[in-house]
């Protein structure tokens, strides 16, 4: 810990400080937690906000957003950030239904979807797998449902928003995941396992004939 003393009395004072605009803690743990990096603009287009609201909530925090290797942990750590701590589960939820969103909207399968909608579709189970060990709502459940109900819709087109093989046996991973966890819940789980398994055999049928 004391080695992290000078760094993280600077992270506090700058963190304090930017909390003042109230979308900040918000778009910091969403920019945190993401799987993979997106630009500025694909961010925007993830979220459905403008460049200039996201730049402005994370203004206050310019100077701590590059930090040293070694001390980029410092607000996963509940110990050493206080009020300042940003939960993985709760971001990760908040990535899961954000990615949700965005695929049950996606009914135009004829124009080419923008970086958020692929990020939404190649990421959503492992959100999902980071926060199915935590507290999983039954709104949660409910939208767990829905979703996979449906990417069982129009399979073939939604599964080409994933762009490769190797993403696909990625996402097939993940889906087992969520399947093996609801198949080990006391609930009752039986939709959500029925269409997840549905799912997977729709995938795999077509990874074996089509794509």
């Amino acid at each position: 810990m004391a080695s992290h003393n000078g760094l993280d009395s600077l992270f506090t004072q700058v963190l304090d400080s930017a909390k003042k605009h109230p979308d900040f803690l918000f778009v910091l743990g969403i920019t945190m937690f993401l799987r993979e990096p997106l630009k500025l603009c694909q961010l925007a287009l993830f979220l459905k906000w403008s460049t200039y609201d996201i730049q402005s909530a994370l203004e206050g925090s310019l100077s701590i957003l590059y930090v040293p290797e070694g001390d980029d942990d410092f607000l996963n750590d509940l110990g050493r950030s206080g009020n300042n701590f940003l939960d993985p589960a709760t971001n990760h939820k908040t990535l899961f239904h954000t990615s949700t969103r965005l695929i049950l909207e996606d009914t135009d399968f004829f124009t080419v979807p923008d970086q958020g909608v692929y990020y939404a579709y190649r990421n959503w189970g492992s959100h999902l797998c980071s926060l199915i060990n935590d507290n999983i709502t039954s709104g949660d459940r409910a939208t767990i449902v829905v979703l996979m109900k449906k990417l069982n819709q129009d399979c073939s087109v939604r599964l080409a928003r994933l762009k490769s093989h190797e993403v696909v046996k990625m996402w097939l991973e993940e889906l087992e995941g969520v399947i093996t966890w609801a198949k080990s819940e006391q609930n009752d789980f039986g939709i959500l396992i029925e269409m997840g398994e549905q799912l997977q055999a729709n995938v795999h049928f077509l990874c074996q004939n089509i794509l």
